[in-house]
């Protein structure tokens, strides 16, 4: 008698179609438990937002009339940070206050110092933001070693934190790492130093001159974001030659300073466009009339960037007329393009 089965093809390919079909079924009840389960948290989120939402704006808005808080189960602490710091976002001064004070009188400070070393990472971020809004000192170290970590979104989150925490301290711990983490986004780097931009000024002051290659470059345009004047001697050091054409045109956008234009001036005749292009943008700050020549002359410069940026900064010296602009053209036919531009944008301003 045949059987179907007595034949090893055949039984592999049954057996090969059976597995398949059971990781099949266990694959589709995994995403059905698993969508099950994500319907349940947003059930249980939107019913502990019903009750805490009302709650926390009512602590915040009037104090003296807010009714007592209701109870906070264990297992509620997580959203009870989620929800808090999402406020948190929304408000400032005694607003920000209240919500700490409440904060703390639930024992949220506990619960995100617990979180820092044990938490998954979306409750270590949320335990991150909670202590740099608690200014929770005694999460420090657990913050530091968290800026410290790979993780780019929880260790800039950190950074922040530490910045709320204590500027002072926060700006000797962090310079090293604030030149050395290319991962970190300097628009919000930037944007969180800000709070503490005196703290940070004489630390990268006396920082730079120590730097050199991407971490010095990364200094300087931390500096530019920041707004930070650097002091002239740092400044005409790097604008000496020898240093990288990223350095130079970063120093360059740094350089207001009057008693610097002689460094300026030299890189006109830098053998890099970009510096010469960036030099003849900062001349329209330094200029004076004996500065006409020179920035004339790069009218005709054979990069036309360069001629743009020459133009641009002609038109913005408040000691050249109309007229005078209008007459370089005549002497200068490969910036006519540039001149004209740069006068229709001049009479709209």
């Amino acid at each position: 008698m045949y059987r179907p089965l007595s034949d090893p093809y055949l039984a592999a390919a049954f057996w090969t179609g059976l597995a398949a079909f059971l990781l099949t079924f266990a694959l589709v009840a995994a995403i059905v438990v698993l969508r099950l389960r994500l319907r349940q948290r947003e059930r249980r989120w939107q019913r502990f937002v019903g009750v805490w939402r009302p709650a926390l704006l009512g602590a915040i808005l009037d104090p003296a009339a807010a009714p007592a808080l209701p109870k906070l189960r264990h297992g509620e602490h997580v959203l009870f940070l989620r929800l808090w710091a999402y406020l948190q976002e929304s408000v400032r001064g005694d607003a920000a206050r209240l919500l700490n004070d409440t904060a703390v009188r639930l024992g949220i400070d506990g619960t995100a110092r617990r979180l820092l070393a044990t938490g998954s990472r979306a409750e270590k971020l949320q335990a991150v933001l909670a202590a740099g809004y608690l200014r929770d000192a005694q999460a420090w170290d657990a913050l530091v070693a968290i800026a410290r970590s790979t993780d780019s979104l929880l260790s800039v989150n950190a950074a922040r934190a530490l910045v709320r925490i204590n500027p002072l301290r926060a700006a000797n711990g962090l310079m090293p790492l604030l030149v050395t983490r290319t991962d970190w986004d300097l628009s919000r780097v930037a944007g969180f130093l800000g709070e503490a931009r005196q703290a940070f000024w004489l630390l990268m002051a006396k920082s730079i001159p120590l730097l050199q290659g991407g971490d010095l470059q990364r200094a300087l345009l931390l500096a530019e974001a920041l707004r930070l004047q650097l002091p002239d001697p740092t400044l005409a050091r790097l604008l000496q030659p020898g240093h990288p054409v990223e350095v130079v045109q970063a120093a360059l956008r740094l350089t207001d300073s009057p008693a610097l234009a002689h460094d300026v001036r030299r890189c006109l005749a830098h053998h890099e466009p970009a510096v010469r292009q960036q030099a003849a943008l900062q001349m329209a700050r330094l200029a004076t009339p004996g500065d006409l020549p020179v920035l004339t002359a790069l009218l005709d410069d054979p990069e036309w960037p360069v001629r743009m940026a020459a133009a641009q900064s002609l038109a913005r010296l408040p000691f050249l007329g109309n007229d005078a602009l209008q007459a370089l053209e005549a002497t200068h036919p490969l910036a006519v393009d540039m001149l004209r531009q740069v006068q229709a944008e001049r009479g709209l301003g």
